[in-house]
């Protein structure tokens, strides 16, 4: 059975609390929280399987918590407190329906991400919110899934691979978004692989009932993406126009880039919806084609036996004065006549084609 149903917001759990509450609404309710502290330089690495919030107080250098799962509300409050995280914005964190946008606070930018997933089994869309609390050389990121999304960042830290040691933490935050955003790629091309698949199918076997399910399915699943995608790229330009001074002019750039893909993410989501509008118009198509063939042959019967009708019912009559009744042969001779008809119109469907 699909689990299509098996996600659900539970925001029902803040009905009645204040503002600022903090209640996590997510499905993930069987994850414990872990967090991942790192602080780099250009020179040096420093990492803690757990978290470590001092070493944010070491001269230069970027600190990073990395949050995974939001089950622990009081772990969550604890962060909040010790990196002077608004309120409201850690409500935001643990309310994981989010859509995507970029809020400013007095110490920091803060950054809701989707990070959708594709379930080709199902045909459904399994998300998760990613957020993130950039201040002044530090970046807190809360996880929803207890996996790691992030882990190629890391390994960019460690391994001192491109600028990111050399800058400070916008950067890092552009890391971090544009490793995200790279991920809807997969996205992308993993429902194309379903569409291309479900096209085979319709080629192939006409327009069998899963078809239409798969291709109702693949819709919602299309929709759903571009309805997260259409605030990530008003959220990501006003990453990349902000003016907030913990963002360098000279990162600008590889932010204006993240905004180019999101642009294209969203372009190659409406070619994929034109593609479900034409195996839609296709599949209805092809369930008109079969209709007409069985029509046809269903017309090609009723007028083989017009003639042997006609012909039976003429010598049904039964009259005394009919010559054919009384011949030795008549029986046979009205037989063939029948067959000798039968066969011509059945010579004639087949030279038109018609069966």
């Amino acid at each position: 059975m699909s689990r299509k149903r098996a996600h659900h917001h539970h925001k029902v759990r803040k009905k009645g609390l204040p503002p600022e509450s903090l209640v996590y609404t997510g499905s993930r309710t069987d994850a414990p929280s872990n967090v991942l502290t790192l602080w780099y330089s250009e020179g040096e690495v420093v990492e803690k399987g757990h978290y470590s919030p001092e070493m944010r107080h070491r001269n230069g250098g970027v600190f990073w918590a990395d949050v995974r799962s939001l089950t622990d509300e009081k772990f969550i409050a604890q962060v909040g407190s010790d990196i002077s995280i608004h309120p409201l914005a850690l409500e935001d964190v643990l309310d994981t329906q989010q859509r995507a946008k970029l809020e400013e606070y007095d110490n920091g930018l803060f950054l809701i991400l989707p990070n959708p997933r594709f379930d080709a089994e199902n045909i459904e869309m399994v998300n998760e919110q990613i957020a993130l609390f950039v201040g002044q050389n530090f970046v807190v990121s809360f996880q929803e899934d207890p996996d790691d999304t992030l882990v190629n960042v890391r390994n960019r830290i460690h391994d001192g691979i491109g600028r990111i040691r050399k800058k400070k933490s916008d950067y890092l935050a552009y890391a971090i978004t544009d490793t995200i955003v790279d991920n809807y790629y997969i996205v992308l091309d993993e429902i194309e692989s379903k569409l291309l698949e479900v096209e085979a199918s319709l080629h192939r076997n006409g327009a069998e009932p899963s078809c239409k399910a798969q291709i109702f399915d693949l819709k919602r699943v299309v929709n759903e993406f571009k309805h997260r995608m259409l605030p990530l790229r008003d959220a990501v330009t006003r990453f990349y126009r902000t003016e907030s001074n913990i963002v360098e002019d000279a990162n600008r750039l590889y932010l204006r880039d993240v905004v180019d893909h999101v642009a294209q993410i969203i372009d190659n989501i409406d070619n994929q919806r034109d593609m479900l509008a034409s195996l839609e118009a296709l599949f209805h198509a092809e369930g008109a084609a079969r209709l007409n063939n069985v029509m046809r042959l269903l017309t090609v019967i009723s007028t083989i036996f017009i003639p042997l009708s006609f012909i039976a019912g003429v010598y049904g009559m039964n009259f005394d004065y009919m010559p054919e009744l009384h011949s030795r042969y008549g029986y046979f001779i009205v037989l063939g006549s029948m067959f000798v008809a039968m066969s011509g119109m059945l010579i004639y469907f087949r030279v038109k084609k018609w069966i």
